[in-house]
């Protein structure tokens, strides 16, 4: 549920105050993970700074987080976690509802490594970046995916390449299902809804307060290693994730997070 769209000078003071939240905790976080590294192998501390980090951006903009289906997530077992884009809001609201549950590292544009502080930590703690205009210059940075989630993490990929214009979905690319076959992970479908009601792709500011939905479906897989498989995967899960958006916004919340 969205809230009625706030005066400007309080959306202004909102998203000032996430952005300042966004690159000064990293001050800190950074060097306290980078400290922590040497007795902190499956990067612990990375963790659960991300989690802080990511929940106070949300809770500085007035986003609630909701979120439906952790009994799905095993934490024993790495997944790949694949969502639908519908804001700039999506990668905190996965950050802060799915790393408690699964460690996660997330999927990028290449531009966004060279953001001062945020680009940084995210190269030292290993998330991913991709170029969605060259599969070739991809092609490093989806080994690593492969990499990790067989052996350290669940790896987040939001497979329409970038955020929505509308709030509706765009046809997904193929590549993290291609991933989970050859790594012999299961496939995890995530619905996200309302962060477009928040802040949507063409403003910088926040709109309104309201909630993030988040909803968490079965994993799928594993997945044949062939192109049919990772294909029909792929259109499996769209369905499922857009079929889910409606529900979403209206279904009573089995567990919310600030």
């Amino acid at each position: 549920m969205s809230e009625r769209p706030s005066s400007r000078p309080v959306q202004l003071l909102r998203t000032a105050l996430a952005m300042s939240w966004s690159m000064l905790s990293l001050v800190v976080f950074i060097p306290l993970a980078l400290l922590a590294l040497p007795f902190d192998r499956r990067q612990r501390v990375h963790d659960a700074c991300s989690i802080l980090w990511a929940r106070g951006i949300l809770a500085l903009v007035g986003a609630r987080l909701v979120v439906r289906g952790v009994e799905h997530v095993s934490r024993d077992e790495r997944y790949i976690i694949v969502a639908n884009h519908q804001s700039v809001l999506d990668a905190m609201a996965m950050v802060a509802a799915l790393q408690p549950l699964t460690s996660v590292r997330m999927v990028a544009r290449r531009s966004a490594f060279s953001i001062p502080l945020i680009g940084w930590g995210m190269r030292l703690f290993g998330h991913i970046s991709v170029d969605p205009r060259s599969i070739r210059a991809s092609l490093p940075g989806l080994q690593q995916a492969q990499q990790g989630v067989a052996r350290r993490w669940s790896t987040v990929f939001f497979p329409e390449g970038t955020r929505s214009d509308d709030g509706k979905m765009r046809p997904f690319h193929n590549s993290a299902f291609h991933i989970a076959a050859r790594a012999g992970v299961r496939v995890l479908p995530v619905t996200l809804s309302g962060s477009f009601d928040i802040l949507p792709r063409h403003l910088n500011v926040a709109v309104r307060g309201g909630e993030i939905q988040v909803l968490i479906h079965p994993p799928m897989g594993p997945l044949e290693q062939t192109h049919d498989a990772a294909l029909a995967a792929s259109e499996a899960c769209h369905r499922l994730i857009e079929s889910a958006l409606s529900f979403s916004r209206t279904a009573a919340p089995m567990q919310a997070q600030a």
